[in-house]
Parts: C-alpha cells; sequence; structure tokens
C-alpha cells in the first residue's frame, strides 16, 4: 500500500478534494450472502501517507448472531501496510485474504510498438495472465502444452474476427531457451509474423480472449477491465460482449465502458451506471421496468444516447 499511495502521488491526491474535505477513506466489502465481510479505513499522515486506522474481518451466520462477529487485524510494514496482507492468517481473515487475493484488474489499452505485449516474455511465466498482458505468449504457449481445448477456442475466436489468422507459432526462441514472443502464422503466407505485425485492436482482441476463454480455474475470482472495447471493430466487439457473458458464469466480471455498441449486447439487469451526485461519483442500478416500453423499439445503447438513464457530463 505504501508504494500505491507513493505512485499515486500521496494521500492528498488520492483523498477527494484532499484531506480538507475528506479525512479518510471508509471500504467495505461483503461477500455472498454478508456471511464474510472486510472493513478498513484509510487515514492521512503528517507525511502525505496513508495508514489503515481501523481493520477488521467479520463473520456472520445470522441463523445464530443477531450483530457479525469481528476481528480486529493488526497493520504492518511500521504501520503502513494492510494486516489483510499478511500470508499467515487463517480462519475468516485468512478466507477473505485469498478472496482478494484472486481479483485481478486488467489493463491492456497499451498496444504501442513497446507494449509489454509485443515484446519476449520467460517461458515459465505462466502461473496466470498478468494484468498488462505481457506474459502472454508464454501463457498461450502454457495453454496449447496442457489445456488444449481451452488453446483451440481461444484459436478459433480469434480467427472469427481476424479471417486471414491460422494460428499462433509458440515456441522457446533458439538462441534464447527462457524467453519466448508471440508469432503467428497468415492463412495465405509463409513469411514470418510476430505481434509487431499485429494491429493494436487484434492484440488486444487477442489478450482479452485468452483473458475470457481460459480455463475456468485459472479465473480470477473477480475480473475487473476498464474500457476493453477500444480499437475494436464493431464485430468484435460483439464477439467480445458473448465472451465477458460466458465468462461471468465462472467468475464475477466488472467491465467499464464508454461504449454504447458494447452496451447494447447487454441486458439492463447488468448496468450500474455512473453519475456525478453532491460532487462525488454515485453508481446506480437501472431500472429494467422503466425501460421496458422504451426497449421494445430501442437497443439500450440507443437508450443511452438519448439520455433516457443520465451516465453522461452534467453539470454540479
Amino acid at each position: 500500500m505504501r508504494d500505491y499511495v507513493t505512485q499515486a502521488g500521496g494521500a492528498e491526491k488520492l483523498l477527494h478534494f484532499g484531506s480538507k474535505t475528506t479525512k479518510e477513506i471508509n471500504i467495505h466489502l461483503s461477500f455472498a450472502g454478508e456471511v464474510n465481510q472486510y472493513k478498513l479505513t484509510l487515514s492521512p499522515t503528517s507525511d502525505d501517507g496513508l495508514y489503515p486506522s481501523y481493520e477488521a474481518a467479520l463473520f456472520w451466520d445470522k441463523s445464530v448472531h443477531e450483530k457479525p462477529f469481528d476481528t480486529r487485524l493488526s497493520p504492518r510494514g511500521q504501520g503502513r501496510e494492510a494486516g489483510i496482507s499478511d500470508p499467515r492468517l487463517e480462519k475468516t481473515p485468512g478466507w477473505v485474504r485469498k478472496r482478494l487475493g484472486g481479483w485481478r484488474l486488467y489493463h491492456v489499452h497499451d498496444t504501442s510498438s513497446s507494449s509489454p505485449m509485443r515484446k519476449t516474455a520467460k517461458v515459465d511465466d505462466n502461473r496466470l495472465l498478468k494484468p498488462d498482458g505481457s506474459n502472454l505468449a508464454a501463457f498461450l504457449y502454457y495453454l496449447r502444452e496442457e489445456h488444449e481445448t481451452s488453446y483451440r477456442l481461444i484459436r478459433r475466436t480469434v480467427q472469427r474476427v481476424t479471417p486471414f489468422f491460422d494460428d499462433f507459432r509458440l515456441e522457446p526462441l533458439r538462441l534464447k531457451p527462457d524467453d519466448i514472443k508471440l508469432e503467428w502464422r497468415h492463412k495465405n503466407s509463409d513469411q514470418y509474423f510476430d505481434a509487431s505485425s499485429l494491429s493494436d485492436g487484434t492484440l488486444r482482441f487477442i489478450t482479452l480472449a485468452t483473458l475470457f476463454l481460459q480455463p475456468k480455474h485459472y479465473l480470477p475470482s473477480v475480473t475487473l477491465v476498464d474500457e476493453p472495447e477500444l480499437g475494436l471493430h464493431p464485430y468484435a466487439i460483439g464477439m467480445l460482449a458473448s465472451l465477458i457473458r460466458q465468462a461471468s458464469k465462472n467468475t464475477q466480471v466488472i467491465v467499464a465502458t464508454q461504449s454504447s455498441l458494447l452496451l447494447d449486447h447487454f441486458d439492463p439487469e447488468d448496468v450500474l451506471v455512473a453519475n456525478r451526485v453532491r460532487g462525488g461519483t454515485e453508481l446506480t442500478p437501472l431500472e429494467p421496468a422503466r425501460l421496458a416500453e422504451w426497449l421494445k423499439e430501442y437497443s439500450l445503447g440507443q437508450l443511452w444516447e438519448k439520455n433516457e438513464f443520465a451516465g453522461r457530463p452534467a453539470p454540479d
């Protein structure tokens, strides 16, 4: 947490309008049925840092207890690190720690020539697909060798969006056998192609297809993706929506988007709308009953464009 606060520019940048307006950050998470919960309060320090002024894991068996039973956690790292990071935790705190450790936020926006997805990776770096896609080649290689069904599904999905794509060429580099890079075959050519020959949208779609089509026991417990539709063809956006819906049967998927095209592929029950309320951001679920008549003639994305449920810039 100390590193994150420093990289973000300090506590004054993380606290809403600074410490004069926001005295602390309160986080309260509850898991299925509110049986297990986690609470954390972060307060500013005199040197522009944050420390956990309150932290607890809670267990609530509603059939037995009127209130949840809380286990206070002690801060680590000279008081600057949350206690939930302790790998020795057991019982409710250990359960919560394991679940939080399964959350992963994916940013695959960087598809430039210096993108981590276009560079070489270590062959053995394959335990999970990294949030920036930097080990994409190594992870695909592992899936091909150990999970062929998932690999074939990823390959066929990429072919549907990129018809000229035949297959990946995934082998350790001959001169550097510990390294691997993303290489592929063109259906109508024997010329050499690697990640540098892929368009930004194609590379991003390959990474997202790999994320959502990997074996379900490798999926994060919560998968968060920021604006996955960037640079994708409208047809690819439709395919992406299908992948998200399929993956959501095995993991909780949270996607932030500004794409009305992507929104068209979901139901009102799937959507939370971000609005600016009293100077802050408020997430509000859509009301399917109120939109039912409109949806007979318009798609959900079209209703958003017509400002039927806000989610757009508005004056304070």
